[in-house]
């Protein structure tokens, strides 16, 4: 702001004139994109890319739902089915067969209509080894789909998808999913991608192509890529080209990718964002204390958990896996890191997960911790070898949690590990090739039932970063997809936690809840634990005072 000064009396006019521009107060980002409804919001993971196909981080899928859409959608109470490119749907009686009709409206950004066979084509894209999609595996259920992504058929017609026309799209399942259209609406792997745009920039096979870049991302969301801005902002604009485009109300969303929490906070107080992504923990008790309405805190169905890299040594032997475990007092980490930002967690899935409550396999027995690892051939730590932990970022509460849990295999182990920070392109490309030791490690739940987590448990996963495999384990798995009944459904789920908690392949360490800041300016948010958004829902207003 420039100073206030005093003027000749012969300037007058032009003085007050002068005085007023230049000791008004500056309009925020916040205040301005109120009115003119731009959403200012902070996005954690500066993404790899915007390829729905080839994304595997929780920020950057919140992104991708503003620019596609699914068959289905959730609603913001991450529980309703809503309808996207499917205005309806018919389930045969036997729960195998779904049939979609898509939307005659449906368009993508320029123009074109979204057809049968795009969904099509972008399934088999998901299934195609050449392109390596992690996520390939929320495609299982379909009959081939497994068989097709592993290379063990090369024939896209043994792949239960059908495109009869143009509006028609068949899903047939190996086994009954009550889970199915929970998969179909998650926020990524299922998108429709336009592989007309796709093919002429970069091709079908490469991953995070050009593309994605504007002004050549075609997409069928309710925003447009306008502006991408690496390490600064992403903003995308309301697409006119939408179905439902007449109820989007928001002009624009700006995502800022901010690692550091305590400068997201501080850009949040300066009203340069309407939501953080999330909160120091250091800030709650202040916001709970001053702003009470604008702190969020709620259940997040997300898993934060140890990798243990089982084909790298010393992690080959399940006994130093398993002291690494036991060597963590859960309620002190959570305590000293995250405190009412995160709750213990004493098996994989968080409890009340689709119905689903786990036995409390992991514990805290640092003499038990010693034994192990002694009887590994480690005595105190004695001869282990030299153990990389590696980090998604490094800064803020990520470096607190290790800090944490260095300390404590320090004093219950007599291990010292070297923590190995890595900016999120780097750390993906680690999980991709399996270089590392120790991660540090989680994952967000896509839809509210235990396999969403389980399944990357089982041999050959995509997702199986620990690259365990176990026979009985892939066999509980396999009786959990054969039922409906959830009786036997979570029979099978306790044990596969069993399981996992005496071979520790993962070893769970908290369930996160969210803990961010809403501005009361935002209207139509709604937390739930999958942490979900319509972008119809929301709109900006200043609060009535009162």
């Amino acid at each position: 702001m420039m100073p206030c000064r005093r003027f000749p009396a012969s300037l007058a006019t032009f003085a007050v004139l002068l005085l007023l521009a230049g000791c008004a107060r500056h309009e925020t980002a916040v205040e301005s994109g109120t009115r003119d409804q731009v959403l200012h919001l902070g996005n954690h993971d500066e993404p790899a890319d915007l390829d729905p196909h080839t994304n595997n981080g929780a920020s950057t899928g919140i992104i991708l739902t503003s620019l596609f859409e699914g068959l289905v959608s959730y609603s913001n109470d991450g529980v309703t089915i809503l309808p996207g490119v499917a205005e309806r749907w018919d389930i045969s009686a036997d729960r195998l067969t779904y049939t979609f009709h898509l939307r005659a409206n449906a368009r993508w950004s320029n123009g074109e209509p979204v057809t049968a066979q795009d969904f099509r084509d972008s399934f088999l894209r998901v299934l195609d080894p050449a392109l390596g999609c992690e996520q390939s595996n929320q495609a299982f259920p379909i009959v081939g789909a497994r068989a097709f992504a592993e290379g063990r058929s090369t024939d896209p017609n043994s792949v239960g998808i059908r495109a009869p026309d143009a509006h028609t799209f068949i899903t047939i399942l190996s086994h009954p999913a009550p889970y199915w259209l929970g998969i179909l609406a998650q926020n990524g792997p299922l998108y429709p991608v336009n592989l007309k745009s796709v093919d002429a920039n970069g091709g079908r096979h490469v991953r995070g192509g050009a593309w994605t870049k504007p002004g050549l991302l075609v997409g069928n969301g309710p925003f447009i890529l306008a502006e991408w801005r690496p390490n600064a902002v992403i903003r995308v604009v309301r697409n006119p080209q939408y179905w439902d485009a007449a109820h989007v109300r928001l002009r624009e969303v700006r995502f800022y990718p901010t690692d550091d929490e305590n400068a997201e906070e501080r850009s949040y107080r300066a009203g340069q964002l309407h939501i953080t992504y999330r909160l120091p923990v250091a800030k709650v008790a202040v916001y709970e204390h001053e702003r009470p309405d604008e702190l969020q805190i709620s259940p997040e169905l997300r898993t934060s958990y140890l990798t243990f890299n089982v084909t790298r040594a010393p992690f080959t032997d399940p006994r130093v896996r398993r002291a690494f475990s036991l060597a963590v007092n859960r309620e002190q980490l959570v305590r000293a890191t995250l405190g009412r930002l995160a709750t213990p967690a004493y098996a994989m899935i968080r409890p009340g997960t689709g119905g689903y409550t786990p036995p409390a396999e992991a514990r805290f027995d640092p003499a038990e911790a010693r034994r192990l690892l002694a009887a590994a051939g480690y005595p105190g730590g004695a001869g282990l070898p030299k153990v990389e932990f590696t980090l998604n970022g490094n800064t803020g509460i990520t470096l607190l949690i290790a800090a944490a849990l260095q300390e404590m295999w320090v004093q219950n182990l007599g291990v010292a590990v070297n923590v190995q920070p890595a900016e999120f392109k780097v750390y993906l490309s680690t999980l991709r090739e399996k270089q590392f030791q120790l991660l540090l490690d989680g994952w967000g739940y896509g839809i509210d039932d235990p396999r969403d987590l389980l399944q990357e448990t089982t041999t050959g996963d995509p997702n199986n970063d620990s690259a365990w495999s176990n026979p009985t384990c892939d066999a509980a798995f396999a009786a959990s997809e054969a039922t409906p009944v959830p009786a036997e459904r979570h029979a099978a789920f306790d044990a596969m936690e069993g399981l996992l908690a005496r071979e520790v392949p993962y070893a769970p360490l908290f369930y996160n809840n969210q803990g961010f800041l809403l501005h009361p300016s935002v209207h139509g948010w709604r937390n739930n634990p999958l942490h979900t958004i319509d972008w119809r829902a929301l709109w900006l207003e200043v609060p009535k005072s009162g």
